[in-house]
């Protein structure tokens, strides 16, 4: 959740600020720091931040805990694939991102 929370506020900023995060700043009223700390993915993006900056930008509550219909549409394609071709597009994505593959549930 926090990923998408994340992805959400950046594109957030790139689509309704032109990327410009002083504006965003100061519509928002968050600090330069703290604008950090949301968008630093070592770094959780909460229930409570997501709600309070939802309420300060006049967004619709749950805007950022809402997936785009492409995502969604590709969420759901996913699920779709047989086990062994999931597990190759994780470790595409793992050694893209350099992160490591999620262990299976």
């Amino acid at each position: 959740m926090h990923a998408l929370r994340r992805y959400k506020l950046q594109l957030l900023i790139q689509q309704r600020f032109n990327n410009d995060r002083g504006a965003f700043i100061l519509e928002s009223g968050l600090s330069k720091g703290r604008v950090s700390q949301l968008l630093d993915p070592k770094e959780a993006f909460g229930d409570n931040a997501a709600a309070n900056l939802e309420k300060r930008l006049k967004l619709d509550p749950g805007y950022f805990d809402t997936l785009d219909a492409r995502t969604l549409q590709f969420a759901l394609a996913f699920e779709d694939l047989p086990e062994h071709q999931k597990a190759s597009w994780e470790d595409l994505v793992a050694m893209l991102t350099g992160k490591k593959k999620p262990n299976p549930p």
